[in-house]
């Protein structure tokens, strides 16, 4: 199975008509290529705002896709915090991930 960048970019054009990240980021199976019939899309998106959970929920309300997304958010100061710390997913996020911010 390829990677489908058409979806991919439907689910960022939708996220940034909700939000104004500061970054979008792709990771695992399809940040790597590697993509089966059971590969979720997994993004990190880096946000300034106060309530990530609000923001969570409007986020999964309002995107319109035919792929499971799994989606983790970072607040601008949790990222600054942790993206250059080894132990944390943050890290891993930032090494093996690609931005798709535009």
């Amino acid at each position: 199975m390829t990677v489908d960048y058409k979806e991919i970019e439907k689910i960022r054009n939708q996220i940034n008509s909700i939000l104004q990240a500061e970054d979008i980021i792709l990771f695992g199976s399809y940040a790597k290529g590697v993509v089966s019939k059971k590969s979720d899309i997994d993004l990190c998106i880096v946000v300034n705002t106060n309530n990530k959970r609000k923001l969570m929920q409007e986020i999964l309300l309002k995107i319109d896709i035919d792929i499971d997304i799994d989606i983790v958010i970072y607040t601008l100061d949790e990222w600054e915090k942790y993206k250059n710390d080894h132990s944390t997913f943050a890290n891993v996020i930032l090494r093996t991930g690609v931005s798709i911010s535009g």
